[in-house]
């Protein structure tokens, strides 16, 4: 059994944040967002917006909450939130990032990762949570409603200057996804 933790993320978990990013795209949206897209995907880029991100982190550490998932030194997955300066679709927070390398997807991590995300913002005032997911993603559709969340909308947005269909999921309780969470059997060691 491998040990995983979870960690707050660091300005130098940045390039390794982006790789986790730039891999789990890759694989996880072909045939939702186009190859050529995915394909032209660097970590260099990525990793520019998430030192952006980690430095506005640490001014803004009451609004804005980063995780990394490591096993044996490598950071394996990340997860990120904030409150929202206004409500969306009834909610105070929102997750913003759930990416695993894709040889962890399924293995419970995920859960794990929502879970400390959703407690750090509720420790922060939140009560509910909102979640975007590309809608041809059924993956991570299936993942969200076994975790108890709630479908609020379908909607178009544009991306890249690409067109692409979107729904949300919210919680309006966070507690009922920390119990979904808990319910839940996982395979590995997390710390």
């Amino acid at each position: 059994m491998k040990e995983i933790s979870l960690r707050r993320a660091t300005l130098g978990d940045a390039e390794a944040i982006a790789a986790v990013r730039v891999e789990s795209w890759q694989a996880t949206y072909r045939g939702m967002i186009p190859d050529n897209y995915l394909d032209e995907m660097r970590v260099e880029d990525s990793m520019l917006q998430w030192r952006q991100i980690l430095q506005a982190m640490s001014q803004a550490e009451d609004r804005i909450c980063v995780y990394v998932a490591e096993s044996e030194g490598h950071i394996i997955g990340f997860a990120s939130g904030m409150m929202l300066p206004e409500p969306k679709l009834g909610m105070q927070a929102e997750l913003t990032a759930v990416y695993l390398r894709p040889a962890w997807q399924r293995s419970g991590i995920g859960r794990r990762m929502v879970q400390k995300v959703a407690r750090t913002l509720q420790a922060q005032g939140a009560e509910s949570l909102l979640v975007w997911v590309i809608s041809g993603n059924s993956i991570a559709r299936n993942f969200y409603e076994e975790l108890g969340g709630a479908l609020l909308i379908e909607q178009a947005f544009s991306w890249d200057g690409m067109d692409l269909m979107e729904v949300g999921y919210g919680w309006s309780d966070l507690s009922v996804l920390m119990a979904s969470v808990n319910a839940m059997r996982t395979p590995l060691s997390l710390h």
